[in-house]
């Protein structure tokens, strides 16, 4: 079977470093296309005590516009996810509940919700179960 990745190199796409899936867009390519992008696997985030996985699939790869696209997945955990944002993100509910709090607004974030999570804000994350978002930042592709 043939990976994203090596569709993405064959037709000239930047592959992000790290990301094995995310395409960077250059200046002169046209629309970024990646197929079935949700049956992709989502990497773990890698914070102890904390099921949480993400996935650049797409990017501008523009450092004074940049736009980094993917998925987010968070399960059951013995922590919460803390995040301190130092970008502007949206996440869009796919899946599941999704809870979230600023330290004053907790909102329990299901499907087809859509969040706002401003640059400068700390955000906890947590999950009675599981849930899945397409994220988008502002933001280079790591």
């Amino acid at each position: 079977m043939t990976s994203i990745r090596n569709i993405l190199l064959a037709s000239g796409f930047a592959v992000a470093a790290g990301m094995a899936t995310a395409a960077i867009a250059q200046e002169s390519q046209g629309i970024v296309h990646v197929e079935d992008a949700r049956s992709m696997d989502i990497a773990p985030m890698e914070v102890e005590g904390v099921n949480a996985y993400l996935e650049d699939v797409v990017s501008t790869g523009d450092p004074d516009s940049p736009l980094t696209c993917g998925f987010f997945r968070l399960e059951a955990s013995e922590a919460p996810l803390t995040y301190e944002y130092d970008y502007d993100e949206t996440k869009i509910i796919l899946d599941g509940v999704i809870t979230i709090s600023d330290g004053t607004t907790t909102i329990d974030a299901e499907e087809g919700d859509v969040v706002l999570l401003p640059k400068g804000s700390s955000i906890t994350f947590t999950t009675e179960s599981e849930g899945t978002a397409y994220v988008c930042g502002a933001r280079l592709s790591e």
